[in-house]
C-alpha cells in the first residue's frame, strides 16, 4: 500500500513536492492545502486531488497518513505542530522555523506526540555534499582543520524575498547545515557581520549578505558566506561551495557548472543538473531522493537521515549570527540537547 501524503503549500517548492508524490511509486498525493484559493484549487486541479484551506481538514483525515510542509519560512510552526499532535508524519521544509523558540517548539511536539519529523536539509541528499562527508567520516583527510561553505544568488531573488525571509534562513541554512554534518562537529561560537547595499530602495531594507567566522568544535575554524548579490544575468542563478581541509588533505565542493551549458542569443545558462531536474518527464534529483527517503523511512519505521536536533542546531546558529549582526561581538551558539 503506497503512503498517502498531503502537500501544505501550493508555490513554487510546494508543487515540486506533489510532483514527485504523484509521480512516486511509493506514495499517492491525497491533498492540495493552501489559504490562497486559487492556487490550491490549481495545483490540485492539475493532480485531481482535493484542496482544502487549512491543516483542519486534514488533521482527522483517517485517508491521510503523512505530510509535506512547504509553505514560506516564517509560517512553519502552526500547521506543522497541528499535524504532529494530530498524528502525522511531517517532512517540514528548510529552515525548521524562523526562530530557535519555535524550532524547540515544534521539536518539544514530534516528541510528546510520537509523531515522525524530518526537516528537508536537501543537501544531504546530493551526490557531492554527502561525497565530502563521507570521505571526511572515513579519516581520508585527517584531522579537520578549517572548512569553509557559502552561497550567492541572484539580486533578483533578494528582491523577491525582501520582507519574507532573509540570507540566513532562504541561502544559510544549507550551509550551516553542511558545516556541521560534513565535518562532524558543531558551530560553538561565531562573530557575524552583515552587507546591505545592494537591495532595491523601494523594498523593505534587508540584508544582502552575510559572513560569520566560527568556532567548531575541536578546535576547527569555520567561515560561512552567504547572500543575493549575484548580477541577475549570472548563468546558473547559483554560485555554491564547500572545501574542508585536514591535516592529510582537502575535499571541496563546487557546484557551479552541473556540466550542461546552453548558450543562447540572451547568452549562456548553467541549468540544474540535481536539485530537482528533470528528467524523461519525471522529477529527479536531490528532492525526489529526499521525499522517497521520507516515504521510505515512514512506510518502514527507519531513521530519518536529518535527525531533528540537527535541524534544531541549524537555527541556533542562524540565531546566534542574528544576534551577533546585532551586537558586532562574537556570540555562543545556544546549546541544543540532542
Amino acid at each position: 500500500m503506497r503512503l498517502r501524503v498531503a502537500v501544505v503549500g501550493a508555490g513554487f517548492i510546494g508543487q515540486l513536492h506533489a510532483r514527485v508524490i504523484s509521480e512516486s511509486p511509493l506514495a499517492k498525493l491525497a491533498a492540495i492545502v493552501d489559504i490562497d484559493r486559487e492556487a490550491r484549487e490549481t495545483v490540485a486541479s492539475h493532480f485531481g486531488v482535493d484542496s482544502y484551506p487549512s491543516v483542519d481538514s486534514i488533521c482527522e483525515d483517517p485517508e491521510v497518513d503523512a505530510t509535506i510542509v512547504a509553505v514560506p519560512d516564517t509560517a512553519h510552526e502552526e500547521p506543522a505542530t497541528r499535524l504532529l499532535q494530530a498524528g502525522k508524519a511531517v517532512l517540514l521544509e528548510k529552515p525548521m522555523a524562523h526562530s530557535l523558540d519555535a524550532a524547540r517548539r515544534i521539536a518539544a511536539v514530534a516528541r510528546s506526540s510520537g509523531s515522525r519529523l524530518m526537516v528537508g536539509h536537501i543537501l544531504r541528499f546530493d551526490p557531492r555534499y554527502a561525497g565530502a562527508a563521507s570521505q571526511v567520516a572515513a579519516g581520508v583527510l585527517g584531522q579537520p582543520l578549517h572548512v569553509t561553505a557559502g552561497r550567492f544568488t541572484l539580486r533578483a531573488v533578494g528582491t523577491r524575498m525582501a520582507g519574507r525571509s532573509s540570507p540566513c534562513f532562504y541561502l544559510g541554512i544549507h550551509d550551516i547545515d553542511a558545516m556541521q554534518w560534513v565535518t562532524g562537529r558543531r558551530i560553538t561560537r561565531l562573530y557575524a557581520r552583515a552587507v546591505g547595499t545592494v537591495s532595491d530602495s523601494s523594498i523593505p531594507p534587508t540584508d544582502d549578505a552575510i559572513f560569520a567566522t566560527c568556532e567548531l568544535e575541536g578546535g576547527v575554524v569555520g567561515n560561512l558566506q552567504f547572500g543575493w548579490t549575484l548580477p541577475n544575468n549570472f548563468p546558473s542563478g547559483i554560485n555554491a561551495r564547500l572545501e574542508v581541509v585536514g591535516t592529510m588533505g582537502s575535499v571541496a565542493v563546487d557546484t557551479l557548472d552541473h556540466g550542461l551549458r546552453v548558450v543562447g542569443v540572451a547568452g549562456m545558462t548553467l541549468p540544474d543538473g540535481l536539485h530537482w531536474p528533470e528528467t524523461n518527464q519525471r522529477i529527479t534529483g536531490d528532492l525526489a531522493d529526499e521525499v522517497n527517503h521520507f516515504v521510505l523511512s515512514v512506510c518502514n519505521d527507519q531513521d530519518f537521515l536529518v535527525p531533528v536536533a540537527d535541524a534544531v542546531r541549524n537555527v541556533a546558529v542562524n540565531d546566534a549570527i542574528i544576534r551577533s549582526i546585532t551586537s558586532n561581538v562574537p556570540e555562543t551558539v545556544d546549546v541544543v540537547a540532542d
